[in-house]
């Protein structure tokens, strides 16, 4: 994972490196009542996902209720994605 952080408070560019494949998002926190909100929207890479342009992604106090509208977390039975990780990293390493 590679980030960048913005000018802006709560923004920068997020580059998230798979054994499948790389994605670079822009990213831009969003406040929401129930944890931290984040909008990734990718930056003209296609990732897995060639279909999906963003992701929203919410990380909660309790680890049940994060949240991303990415196929993998849909499809997997809401346990886990990428995303959800990235966001957890950027937090647990005070990149926002």
């Amino acid at each position: 994972m590679n980030w960048t952080p913005s000018a802006t408070p709560g923004q920068g560019v997020l580059t998230v490196h798979t054994a499948r494949a790389s994605c670079t998002y822009a990213v831009t926190e969003f406040g929401t009542d129930w944890g931290r909100g984040f909008r990734l929207a990718k930056d003209g890479t296609p990732g897995t996902d060639a279909t999906s342009e963003a992701y929203d992604v919410l990380v909660c106090r309790d680890p049940r209720g994060h949240r991303c509208d990415c196929k993998g977390f849909t499809f997997g039975h809401g346990k886990h994605c990428k995303h959800i990780a990235a966001a957890l990293a950027l937090i647990a390493n005070s990149w926002l």
